[in-house]
């Protein structure tokens, strides 16, 4: 069967709904049922779209982008059809042919917003790399439009920001920002529950090596607690690791040190043998960084602590 449909001025191309109906109403089914147009507008628009972008037995196009883009349009401009979203979005990575990465998010954060979030981000792919999609790895440019879907308030798109900024994709690498890209996600009163904990769990294990902030156990326990809580598997796997004695590697390590706050011990037995250790001992560490957070404060002991 050839299938012609009319071009026209304003959408590249005009599908009447009769003709689309009787073209694949006897082709088209999902999860087995057949799809109706009257019944299911958005899933039938979607698969519409996919048998004409695959070009399927029975359809001989050679616009056949710009009618899979007008059903998918139709899917997710008019009926509100999270697929129709991802695959719009997809269309939209085609280098050469209606390429428009800023869409491209713009139609993934959508569909996410309606309950169904890509497998893959759009950025993602520009930064890695992607054959299939015809997008070749740009991290650069990959950032720059995360930071472009951060700045209009995507929140997924700020905890890709920290990741960069972490690992110098696309940017040189600043651990600093990477921290407080953390700090204002966490903070945030619109982010999801599942991306707060993800960055809880990030920013647990920067407290915890020391990766643009200050070293701190106590800080670092604290936030993969929190994320463990929200369920995050790899805060889960770490919490344990973090939370062991300073000085003898014992698991759970309950006290810390009141003073500095950046050390974790079991007992008090413990605190005392490192505060005053030979080798390194923390009273001399503890002291400069109290000093240098509080430089009015006086002086004191430096070998309180406290349960946690």
């Amino acid at each position: 069967m050839e299938f012609r449909p009319t071009l026209s001025r304003d959408t590249g191309v005009n599908l009447t709904a009769a003709d689309c109906e009787e073209l694949l109403g006897s082709t088209f089914k999902f999860e087995g049922e057949p799809v109706s147009l009257q019944i299911h507008p958005g899933l039938f628009y979607c698969g519409l779209g996919e048998a004409v972008e695959n070009q399927m037995p029975g359809f001989v196009l050679p616009n056949h982008l710009k009618v899979a883009c007008y059903c998918y349009r139709q899917a997710a401009e008019v009926h509100n059809n999270p697929v129709g979203m991802c695959k719009l979005a997809a269309l939209f990575l085609l280098r050469g042919v209606m390429e428009d990465p800023v869409q491209a998010i713009v139609w993934y954060q959508k569909a996410a917003d309606v309950g169904d979030a890509p497998d893959k981000c759009v950025v993602m792919q520009i930064m890695t790399g992607d054959a299939r999609a015809g997008v070749a790895m740009d991290q650069p440019r990959g950032f720059a439009l995360l930071c472009e879907a951060a700045e209009v308030g995507y929140v997924q798109a700020l905890f890709q920001v920290a990741r960069c900024y972490l690992r110098g994709d696309g940017v040189e690498k600043d651990a600093a920002r990477a921290v407080t890209c953390l700090l204002q996600l966490i903070t945030r009163d619109d982010a999801a529950t599942a991306s707060v904990t993800t960055a809880q769990s990030l920013l647990a294990q920067c407290y915890a090596t020391g990766e643009g902030v200050e070293a701190d156990t106590v800080q670092a326990a604290v936030w993969c607690q929190r994320a463990a809580d929200g369920g995050d598997a790899n805060a889960i796997g770490m919490l344990p690791m973090i939370r062991t004695c300073t000085f003898c590697g014992t698991t759970p390590a309950r006290k810390h040190c009141e003073r500095c706050r950046k050390v974790r011990y079991c007992n008090s037995t413990c605190q005392a043998a490192h505060w005053n250790r030979e080798m390194e001992p923390h009273k001399s560490y503890c002291r400069r960084t109290a000093e240098a957070s509080q430089p009015e404060a006086g002086g004191g002991g430096g070998s309180s602590s406290s349960a946690q």
